[in-house]
């Protein structure tokens, strides 16, 4: 055994975490969900929706059979939404082309859709003892500092040496595999922090370069992000007594796959201070005429602000109430009761609204 391997088993033991409810979970279907909840979003997050995705969906035959509005609607708010949709067509794989069963080996699992070589690494870690490491944001940064990488992780060469540095520190035994793997995560998660990292009682400080050379804070290299573009939009509201028109977002792009609002195109420069008649026009797929004998007793909300990672949107919703259904694309368009809007997958920001909606007219 390694002696980098052997001192992280031991500290696991003492130190590690306990009671997350997907730790010592064999089942590669619960390693799955639980891996791809975890890209990008905090474990406090996940925990309570995990159990409640897993309760719904107990394993991928569910999964797969699952409509995608459903699969949507229980992963609304977690964002990143091609995760959810990448799930649903990679347990869609699995249970077709696999009867059920998922693959052992890192690169057949690598090919599936939404799982990259950390994930396929991790499920034939914990499921299946085979020896391939992980390299998640919290390993890079680990090994990164241990060697003192202080270049730009994300470029391909240091990726590549991080990923052999990895694989160099595995445990000779393939059966402590599942405790290595998330010994790795809750070391980095614990100890080697990206912001004030417990370097004192670190069992690695001896062998870290970066502590040594007293550059751990340093290090991953940290990019500076180019400033939040800000875009602007309107969203219509339309009620018909208790009933609300939503619309079916592209699959690809921004929410996609969700249900939300009929909405304006994203514009870099729109300030809207009274909506015009013409402001109407773009919503082409609706009947205008019924919505422009709403417009003059619609009601136009104060701008909301919505945060995504590289852009910041300022949106208003436009309440048009009008007096009847009327017919839509219902490949596109659904008309739904407000008591059975939480049923559906809705952009955080417009199931934010509906509450605030349902509580002040309730």
């Amino acid at each position: 055994m390694s002696q980098f391997s052997k001192q992280l088993l031991l500290w696991y033991a003492q130190h590690g975490r306990r009671g997350l409810p997907w730790q010592n979970e064999k089942d590669p279907y619960k390693v799955w969900i639980s891996e791809i909840m975890l890209q990008q979003t905090q474990v406090s997050t996940v925990k309570d929706r995990y159990l409640q995705f897993v309760s719904t969906f107990p394993n991928v035959e569910d999964l797969a059979k699952a409509k995608a509005d459903e699969v949507m609607g229980l992963w609304a708010g977690l964002g990143y939404y091609t995760r959810a949709r990448n799930l649903h067509a990679c347990a869609k794989v699995i249970h077709e082309q696999y009867q059920g069963k998922f693959p052992e080996d890192v690169v057949s699992l690598s090919q599936l859709p939404g799982i990259g070589r950390s994930t396929a690494a991790a499920i034939s870690a914990f499921c299946f003892q085979k020896k391939n490491s992980i390299l998640d944001a919290n390993v890079k940064r680990l090994i990164g500092r241990i060697h003192a990488v202080e270049e730009d992780f994300k470029k391909k060469a240091i990726n590549e040496y991080l990923w052999t540095m990895a694989q160099e520190l595995l445990p000779e035994n393939a059966r402590d595999m599942p405790a290595y793997t998330q010994a790795l995560m809750d070391y980095g998660a614990t100890v080697c922090t990206p912001r004030n990292p417990k370097c004192s009682t670190c069992v690695f400080k001896k062998e870290c370069r970066a502590y040594q050379q007293d550059k751990v804070e340093q290090i991953p290299k940290r990019i500076k992000k180019t400033a939040s573009k800000e875009v602007r939009s309107v969203m219509l509201c339309i009620l018909v007594n208790n009933q609300v028109l939503f619309n079916l977002r592209p699959p690809s792009g921004i929410w996609g796959g969700l249900w939300s609002f009929p909405e304006s195109s994203w514009d870099d420069h729109l300030e809207i201070k009274s909506l015009q008649l013409q402001t109407l026009e773009e919503f082409h797929d609706l009947p205008l005429s019924i919505l422009r004998k709403a417009l003059p007793k619609a009601t136009l909300l104060a701008p909301r602000k919505h945060v995504f990672t590289h852009r910041t949107l300022y949106f208003q919703i436009l309440i048009l109430k009008v007096k009847h259904v009327f017919d839509v694309d219902k490949t596109r368009f659904k008309w739904v009761n407000l008591s059975e809007v939480q049923k559906l997958g809705l952009p955080t920001p417009v199931n934010q609204f509906i509450q605030d909606y349902c509580s002040v007219n309730s």
